[in-house]
Formats: C-alpha cells, structure tokens, sequence
C-alpha cells in the first residue's frame, strides 16, 4: 500500500474493531456501512474514533484504554494520544494528548505495552512511561530506552517499531538510507542510473533488526545483538508467542515513478514492489539488497 495513501486512511478510520455476527452479545453492533470499509463474511466494523490525527500504531490496554503514535510531535502538545470509552457504547467520549518529544521528520512510530510500560518513539529515540493502573495518561517521566546515535540526519528509513518476546528480549530494526545501497557519498540518493555497491556497506549498522536487553534503558545500537539482516524497512513487527518467532513487514523500494517515469505508472510505483510479511529467525538474512 502507498505510505502517503495508508496514512490518509488511518485520519479517518482508525482504530476499528472488527466482530464477527456471533460475538454481537459482547462487543457492540457495527457501524451502517461499516464505517466505509468492505469487509468480509460476517465481518462488521466500529469507527470507535476519527478524524484525530495521522496515526502510525496503536496499542490497547487491559482495561480497554487505547494509546495511539501519531505522525509527529506537536510542541506543547505531544506525539501520543490516549483514549478510553467510559460509558461502553464503543465509542472513545475521552481523549486526551500527552509525550512531547523532539521530532527528526515527520515518522515517528512504535506504540506497545509491555511489563506495566508504554512505550513509543520519535523517529531516533524510543520512550517508555510507567503505567498507572486506573489513570488514562501515565503520570511517570519519560525515560529513553534506546537511541538511535548514528550520524545520518535526515536518513530515510529512521522508524522504530519494536517488539518483546516472552525471554526478556526486545527487538528494534535499523532501517536503511538508501533504496539499494546507491552510492550516496558521490551522488544525491536515488539518481537512476547510480549503481548500487555490493557488497554493501550499509548491512554492517542498518538493514536489519537487533536484539536488547528488555530490562535495560539508556541503549545505543551497540548495546545489542543483530538477530537478522537483509531488511530494508520494517513498518510492522510483532512476536507470535505461540509459535516463539518474530514476524515483520517490510517495506522494498520505492519512488519507481519518480526515477523511471517511462517505465513506472503512478500506480504501479504505489504497488511496486510489494510489502512482505515475514517470519524472521536468528541469523536470517532476506537478500536486501541483492538477492
């Protein structure tokens, strides 16, 4: 799916809940229309809130409480939003904005609960909060768990989604600044016609996901392990406790159009290459950027 297009939809329908016709006694009833959405079989759909912002991910408390990473960081305001339906129609009534932050661009990502603590992150640093149980925003500091030190500005694909496993582990990718590894200290990023290096140098600190000490704050990448390389940008990550593996999405190149508009439609660079859903293992490495 094109970025610019999922995070269009995502100002408008977010944070949907999806029941199926036999659950209709426990959660409520579906929108008319489902929102907008097509869904499938006896699939509905509530629109629990809109119109609140560009958001990135999302996460949902035990007591149903709904934390949100919006696109960027509002000064004075924050970059998170919380939300809590207080009356059990399905319909967030509180929303409330908290976790200011500096901002690198305009991707800040990552919402997750873990172990009593919210975390969430800019596009360099990941946070965490101690939760309060019963309070909708946490009232704890800010604590930096990892920061991404690497001088490259403006880098591409600064993202950091993050996932736990059940052993203590937490898992953070580093992105890479290029779309295949261009020769980017010679040229501006993304001239067609720069080839790519190979091997590429870019794999020692980025195109991959590390491995950290869940218990530990104050990390840099150094601090960790790689856990698999050959990944580009990872979008989406989560840990499958039932089956003990990690699995992630990840984003290829992109701007075919724009390199090669004689060869690449609108549509078809918004489609091109496919987004990849995949189960990753220690030491994997999944070809980026040659295969």
């Amino acid at each position: 799916m094109n970025r610019s297009f999922a995070h269009t939809f995502f100002i408008f329908f977010i944070l949907l809940f999806f029941v199926q016709c036999k659950s209709k006694h426990e959660l409520p009833a579906g929108d008319p229309g489902n929102g907008g959405l097509f869904l499938p079989g006896d699939f509905e759909a509530v629109v629990v809130a809109d119109s609140v912002g560009p958001a990135r991910h999302i996460a949902v408390n035990e007591n149903g409480d709904i934390y949100v990473k919006l696109r960027y960081s509002k000064p004075g305001m924050g970059g998170n939003l919380a939300l809590r339906d207080s009356t059990g129609d399905g319909k967030v009534d509180i929303i409330k904005r908290f976790g200011e932050y500096s901002n690198q661009g305009s991707l800040s990502n990552a919402m997750r609960i873990h172990n009593g603590y919210l975390y969430f992150a800019s596009e360099l640093v990941i946070y965490r909060n101690k939760l309060t149980p019963g309070k909708l925003v946490p009232e704890s500091n800010m604590e930096v768990v990892l920061t991404d030190d690497h001088p490259h500005g403006s880098h591409w694909h600064i993202t950091k989604p993050l996932s736990f496993d059940d052993q203590g582990n937490m898992y953070v990718p580093f992105g890479t600044p290029s779309n295949s590894c261009q020769d980017l200290d010679n040229k501006p990023a993304g001239i067609p016609g720069v080839p790519g290096r190979d091997p590429c140098p870019e794999l020692e600190q980025h195109g991959g996901i590390w491995k950290f000490d869940a218990s530990k704050t104050g990390l840099t990448q150094k601090d960790g392990k790689r856990f698999a390389t050959g990944i580009r940008s990872v979008v989406a990550m989560d840990w499958n406790p039932d089956d003990k593996n990690l699995y992630v999405v990840m984003h290829g190149r992109d701007d075919l159009h724009l390199l090669w508009p004689e060869k690449f439609s609108p549509w078809q660079s918004a489609v091109l290459p496919a987004e990849e859903f995949q189960r990753v293992k220690e030491g994997d490495d999944f070809g980026w950027p040659y295969c």
